[in-house]
């Protein structure tokens, strides 16, 4: 992915995080399994997102992909309080901003 393709998978994240009807549990799984899943350790992350992107990963999902071993984001989920679930989200936000103010650093 480019690092545009990054922040638009991201965009995409957060808008499912705030449209979706369900309850926040199933709107990060949701967003994790349509989109987070698809970036990938080697995509062009800013250094400082990157530990921050990957402890969102771990804490959705320490599966290999797409059949590895590890706990898959369902159990994930289920075993999580709606506190952290919602502190997740945040986090998925806090990322997403941040990569559009890099890109608008970048242009200026």
């Amino acid at each position: 992915m480019t690092p545009l393709q990054v922040r638009e998978t991201f965009r995409k994240a957060v808008q499912i995080l705030v449209d979706e009807n369900e309850k926040i549990k199933e709107r990060l799984l949701i967003a994790y399994a349509s989109q987070l899943s698809l970036i990938q350790p080697t995509d062009p992350l800013p250094a400082e997102l990157d530990n921050e992107f990957r402890g969102v990963r771990y804490a959705l999902s320490d599966a290999g992909m797409p059949y590895g071993y590890g706990e898959r984001a369902t159990k994930k989920l289920h075993d999580m309080s709606d506190e952290e679930a919602s502190e997740l989200a945040r986090t998925i936000f806090s990322i997403f901003l941040q990569l559009h103010d890099v890109q608008l650093t970048t242009l200026e």
